[in-house]
């Protein structure tokens, strides 16, 4: 069944790089710069977050207001930039899964490459992880969702055993010690990205961080024309656990698990992820005979079809 999705994915990978070969031409096809578009986009999330930190107050009485501060009243530089932070940040996600999924299709994660693999498998859960903890910093009404369903979902682990939650019982249990530590967390978390994404590319030849610049300015425009069309703001209002949210719009690109936090039992929640973690790190180490097959198919796909020239794939 691997083999026929793999197959499947292939013959799909390469129509759509077709196409874009077409409107973009080859050396310009993002398809074939998908690991250094996320580099990129990471880039822009640290450089717009930055700027968003310079101004945002850590403080539960405070951080709200000067959140909508930057938001409405800075709205040419410190609403733009939240839109463009916001906006890379779901970029990135969707690039890094997109390289992924081709990686899997081209069974370009055997041999020397486990180790780029494991890393990435890696890296997929701390920009998830970071991207999480980013939305519970405007402490408005889907900050408080995301908080409450964040550590009511940790409080299943024996280690916590419902310890976690009880400090969102009241609001006045919510302290700027507590706000510190989120923003910490913050800053602290897309070092360890950083970090891993530089440990990701070390045993890839020739392995370019930079898309061309055509894709950057093509990007860079991109996320502005977002940012000015459909700006990122704040939903319901402040915090209060005092009160449940009413509807919210989540970012599906971000926290799409976090209705089955109540749809299902929280340890079925645990076990979809742990599974899904484990069927992708085990990838590399499937039977010898598949891995053959799988490659003998790849080099008949790639004799017969243009080939890949993206430098973090090689």
């Amino acid at each position: 069944m691997t083999k026929h999705l793999q197959s499947g994915m292939r013959w799909l990978f390469l129509r759509v790089e077709s196409l874009f070969d077409a409107a973009f031409g080859d050396a310009p096809n993002p398809l074939r710069h998908l690991g250094a578009i996320s580099f990129f986009m990471f880039w822009v999330v640290a450089v717009s977050g930055l700027y968003l930190y310079a101004f945002f107050k850590t403080g539960v009485a405070d951080a709200y207001a000067s959140v909508q501060a930057l938001t409405g009243d800075q709205w040419y530089a410190g609403g733009i930039m939240r839109s463009v932070h916001r906006y890379a940040s779901d970029a990135m996600v969707l690039t890094m899964l997109v390289h992924m999924l081709r990686h899997f299709a081209f069974d370009r994660f055997r041999g020397f490459r486990w180790f780029s693999w494991m890393t990435g498998v890696a890296l997929v859960w701390l920009v998830y992880v970071s991207g999480i903890n980013g939305y519970m910093l405007p402490w408005d009404k889907l900050a408080q969702f995301v908080v409450v369903a964040s550590f009511e979902w940790l409080d299943w682990l024996p280690m916590f055993d419902g310890v976690l939650i009880r400090n969102f019982v009241y609001q006045s249990n919510v302290s700027d010690r507590f706000f510190s530590l989120l923003s910490f967390i913050h800053v602290g978390l897309p070092l360890l990205v950083l970090l891993l994404m530089w440990i990701h590319v070390q045993r890839v030849p020739n392995a370019s961080t930079n898309p061309p610049r055509s894709i950057m300015v093509g990007l860079l425009l991109t996320l502005l024309a977002l940012a000015l069309i459909e700006p990122a703001l704040s939903q319901g209002g402040a915090a209060d656990f005092g009160a449940v949210p009413g509807t919210l719009a989540l970012d599906w690109f971000y926290l799409a698990v976090f209705p089955l936090l109540y749809l299902w039992p929280l340890a079925r929640v645990w076990l979809l992820l742990i599974a899904a973690t484990a069927v992708f790190a085990a990838l590399p180490w499937l039977p010898l005979k598949f891995r053959r097959d799988a490659e003998r198919k790849s080099m008949r796909v790639h004799a017969t079809a243009s080939p890949s020239t993206e430098n973090t794939s090689k």
